[in-house]
């Protein structure tokens, strides 16, 4: 039976690893927001998170509207060249929070049990 093992969760969507019986899987982080599910290698992740950064940098304008970060979505480019994302800039904000964290958490890990292990 698959279970997981959670990354971090925000309130737009969760990251987490897939575990078959007592082993973690640790080459793919499955990110859940919305309606959504992605896999992604770390790689892809860190690369998602540039995607997510570049748009958000884009399309964060109408300074003066009050419905700027949530009345428009924008596409977001994923790793993977066949899939983008419509986000409004709110959403932006809270998936590079998702990707971000999951990425500090993933990298703390591997150092504390790795390289930090004396």
């Amino acid at each position: 039976m698959k279970d997981i093992h959670p990354i971090y969760q925000n309130e737009f969507g969760v990251a987490f690893f897939w575990k078959v019986e007592k082993e973690i899987l640790k080459d793919k982080v499955q990110l859940v927001f919305k309606e959504t599910g992605l896999q992604m290698n770390p790689e892809e992740l860190t690369a998602f998170k540039c995607l997510i950064e570049e748009s958000y940098n884009q399309n964060y304008c109408c300074d003066d509207c009050e419905f700027k970060a949530s009345c428009s979505k924008y596409l977001v480019k994923t790793p993977f060249k066949e899939v983008d994302l419509a986000l409004s800039i709110n959403e932006m904000i809270q998936m590079n929070n998702l990707v971000s964290t999951a990425l500090f958490k993933i990298d703390l890990e591997s150092y504390l049990w790795g390289a930090g292990l004396n």
